[in-house]
């Protein structure tokens, strides 16, 4: 009797062409999944920055101005309460128009007991993470292992490079303890005057990084010559920071300012901490003179591809690319006012492009995308 097998199977062969297919479609897959991630990332720190953008509206509705850079008017009656009241950031005082009125009255708690904005840290409301401050693509914000909170999103203090307690202001937002900002002063129209952009969170492991490094420029120099006062750098000085492989340049120092990385700080009004600047453009380096941190120029940077989200004075957020124009960085903005000494007498249009005519509230520019 003749038998027969009729149990059917793969051959190896087979095998390896279904494993193959498989393996293809998994890596094709993949970058959809990833790019569908970030787009949701993307669309979050979108969000997060229209709210930032609505504080700002809602605070001026309730208070008839801005808020500030640093030195919060609305503090200034009980300045007394707090030796370093003006160190003290526009972030904490929109905190109740971002439905974060609790931490608000902790951190003004604070504030009263005349503790600063960088310590004693332990258990303290200025440690707490807030989600609208942070960009979810960039985890840096998340794992870091600093006890102060972190954040991305910063105030624009406009085209020129001023230390945070200068009392001019050329963007929508001043120094309270001597000036304030209100819509109406905003003359080149808040559709055309950014108020808040991104800034990547600075660590130990990406100080050679663009992105969140700080490179350190030594000495008082503008052009080579030696000066004093404001950053004393151009920022063309800056951008040559950045090497041929995109990081920063082994011929720059990097690292701290003070013992801080970028953005570690939303509670505090330096440079470093919660402000930006619209002259170098998005994803630039950024610099600081002898890491200072109040003597810091940051770009406005982000882990969104090709660019950065930007809040305007009329609450709408636009995608800022990174090759947007930003003029002559070689620009000597000390040969554009009489004295040298103060560049923040400077009140012309802005000397550093498209860019640089978004950051400036009053320029008189007429500029569209």
């Amino acid at each position: 009797m003749t038998r027969y097998n009729n149990h059917k199977g793969f051959t190896l062969v087979e095998l390896l062409v279904v494993i193959a297919i498989i393996g293809i479609l998994i890596g094709l897959l993949l970058p959809a999944v990833q790019a569908a991630r970030e787009a949701a990332r993307r669309m979050q720190c979108t969000n997060n920055l229209k709210q930032l953008g609505l504080a700002a509206q809602n605070f001026h509705d309730v208070n008839g101005y801005l808020p500030s850079r640093s030195g919060q008017a609305i503090w200034k009656s009980v300045a007394s309460k707090n030796g370093q009241w003006t160190r003290w950031s526009g972030l904490c005082v929109m905190l109740p128009y971002m439905e974060q009125t609790a931490l608000y009255n902790d951190v003004y708690e604070e504030f009263e007991k005349n503790y600063t904005p960088w310590g004693p840290s332990e258990g303290r409301a200025v440690c707490k993470m807030v989600d609208g401050f942070l960009c979810p693509s960039d985890g840096n914000g998340r794992t870091s292992t600093s006890e102060l909170g972190r954040t991305n999103y910063r105030l624009c203090t406009g085209d020129i490079p001023l230390s945070w307690e200068w009392d001019e202001a050329r963007s929508a937002f001043g120094d309270g303890e001597k000036k304030t900002v209100n819509l109406s002063a905003i003359t080149d129209g808040t559709s055309n005057t950014v108020f808040f952009s991104e800034a990547c969170i600075g660590t130990s492991a990406n100080e050679k990084k663009v992105k969140g490094g700080i490179v350190l420029l030594q000495g008082n120099f503008y052009n080579g010559r030696s000066i004093t006062g404001a950053f004393c750098f151009t920022p063309a000085i800056c951008a040559a920071a950045r090497g041929s492989n995109g990081e920063i340049s082994n011929a720059y120092s990097v690292g701290t300012v003070g013992d801080q990385h970028l953005g570690w700080r939303w509670d505090d009004s330096h440079n470093a901490y919660t402000l930006f600047w619209t002259m170098l453009p998005p994803n630039a380096p950024t610099c600081a003179k002898d890491s200072n941190e109040d003597l810091t120029m940051v770009s406005a940077s982000s882990y969104h591809s090709g660019g950065v989200n930007t809040c305007f004075g009329d609450g709408s957020v636009r995608f800022i690319s990174e090759t947007i124009d930003c003029g002559d960085q070689s620009n000597d903005l000390y040969n554009l006012v009489p004295n040298k000494e103060r560049p923040q007498d400077y009140g012309g249009k802005s000397a550093y492009g498209v860019w640089g005519a978004y950051g400036s509230a009053s320029g008189g520019e007429t500029v569209t995308l």
